[in-house]
């Protein structure tokens, strides 16, 4: 070869390739995936005293009550650490990405029924706010009473005593202390009042809370509760005013929706006052119609016509999940029966977020220690958002499976809403430690600290860490300059 031309191909040499756009658009999938804070929730409350509990369809989130007696040992002494031991560590111990619900209870009719008495001591087992409320100083009545409409034997507190309220608020706030903000609770709903947490008195309707004990306590958890979400049983005016509060519909989905949305109409239905959703949101709280964009809303079916119509009626039960955009059902449900794996898949997929990656989009080859810009389409077909925070996180993987660069976006997943996609865009660099060569790029919702499980993509393929594989990506040296000092 010519000395000019061989000098001609070492210049070509040195010059930087020229990237060009490469775009990745992963296959959407529908296998059924187990992720967190969505699908399916088991009553978890009485876990370690039954000796676990059947789990047909792979479910992780779990209910649990919370009773005041057994947290408050005496006034403003709190025994969370025992409460976890015995509540949540066994759940955890079987099921290590179980997050929880948890509801305060001050009064559960027929509570030694249902094992909620399980670790009282000091007899009155059907008391369950703790004994030193009654007693002086604080002197806060208590009142027995063998049935609310059939449930009970149970004791109320004076829920309306000007102590009562200041103890409850204590509560909350210790309450919040201990939990705002756990990777490991799906969300806290906003119970303490009433028969169950649930904020009524059915049937004792004179032993009730009045209305302005309901605003002081739902001002309360408003306050003390920042970043875990909350959830509220009805979206009465009282119950809800202008708080974002998710809610819990308990009467699933007989008491959900105008009864005549469906013909025919759902069993059991009951549009006619504020104990149906839908009536309480057209008549005391419409702006409480958009509260899911900020919290959960979930339900149960205790009733056996309930629970079957979640199979016999599928399409309909979906449509009512995406209309009033439900993330979990449970604890009552027809997922407590087996031998409905085809159904309930369908119906796990439309509960809460299915989040799929779409598209991602960046420069090939990248240069090392120089900057370059990703795009990333986030798709969710789902009926309600991630209420948690997480990130969409892209990774390069050597050809020995070591994960050598990761790269976050700053943009929130929780933005995702359903059908309506969201993109994503970031500037990255990976450094110049990364040697050259072929890497596979791969994208995750990865655990963050504090114990929050990763979300899995609905898109494939997927690597056994759960990663959606890409392709693969070049890495090249940085540019090196053709002349520099003595070239003049």
């Amino acid at each position: 070869m010519k000395p000019w031309r061989t000098f001609c191909v070492f210049l070509l040499s040195l010059l930087p390739i020229a990237a060009t756009a490469v775009e990745f658009l992963p296959a959407r999938t529908a296998d059924n995936l187990v992720n967190p804070h969505k699908g399916y929730m088991l009553w978890g409350t009485t876990f370690a005293a039954d000796g676990g509990l059947d789990n047909f369809y792979g479910s992780r989130i779990f209910h649990i009550y919370v009773p005041w007696r057994e947290v408050e040992t005496s006034d403003q002494i709190f025994d969370w650490a025992g409460f976890e031991q015995r509540h949540l560590t066994p759940i955890t111990a079987v099921y290590p990405d179980a997050s929880f619900v948890l509801r305060l209870v001050a009064d559960y009719p027929d509570g030694p029924g249902s094992g909620i008495s399980t670790y009282y001591s000091g007899g009155q087992p059907n008391r369950d706010y703790p004994l030193f409320l009654e007693q002086a100083p604080l002197n806060i009545p208590g009142t027995d009473y063998s049935s609310c409409n059939g449930d009970g034997p149970g004791r109320t507190p004076a829920w309306n005593n000007a102590n009562m309220l200041a103890q409850m608020q204590q509560l909350i706030d210790a309450f919040a202390a201990r939990y705002d903000g756990d990777a490991r609770i799906s969300a806290v709903q906003v119970g303490l009042l009433g028969l169950w947490g649930e904020w009524h008195q059915s049937g004792c309707d004179a032993l009730q809370p009045s209305t302005a004990t309901k605003q002081a306590v739902r001002d309360r958890f408003q306050q003390a509760f920042v970043d875990t979400p909350l959830q509220t049983r009805y979206p009465r005016a009282a119950d809800v005013g202008s708080t974002e509060f998710g809610f819990h519909e308990d009467y699933f989905p007989s008491f959900t929706a105008n009864c005549n949305l469906f013909a025919p109409a759902l069993p059991l239905c009951d549009d006619g006052g504020d104990w149906n959703m839908e009536w309480a949101f057209a008549n005391q709280s419409p702006a409480a119609r958009d509260n899911w964009l900020l919290n959960p809303v979930s339900g149960e079916s205790p009733i056996a016509a309930q629970k079957n119509v979640w199979i016999s009626r599928q399409s309909d039960i979906e449509s009512l999940i995406r209309l009033y955009h439900f993330s979990f059902l449970g604890p009552a449900g027809k997922h407590e029966e087996a031998g409905f794996g085809t159904a309930l898949a369908g119906i796990a997929r439309t509960l809460g977020y299915n989040l799929h990656l779409d598209r991602v989009a960046l420069p090939d080859p990248i240069a090392v220690g120089a900057n370059f810009n990703v795009d990333a389409t986030l798709a969710n077909t789902g009926s309600a958002p991630v209420y948690q925070d997480f990130v969409l996180r892209l990774e390069l993987i050597d050809g020995g499976g070591i994960s050598r660069w990761t790269g976050d976006f700053s943009q929130d997943p929780r933005a995702a809403l359903p059908n309506a996609p969201l993109t994503l865009s970031g500037a990255f660099i990976v450094p110049g430690t990364i040697s050259a060569g072929s890497y596979s790029l791969r994208a995750s919702l990865p655990a963050l600290a504090g114990g929050r499980p990763p979300i899995t993509l609905q898109s494939g393929a997927r690597d056994a860490a759960g990663r959606v594989v890409l392709g693969n990506i070049q890495l090249i040296a940085a540019e090196t300059p053709l002349f520099g000092n003595g070239f003049e």
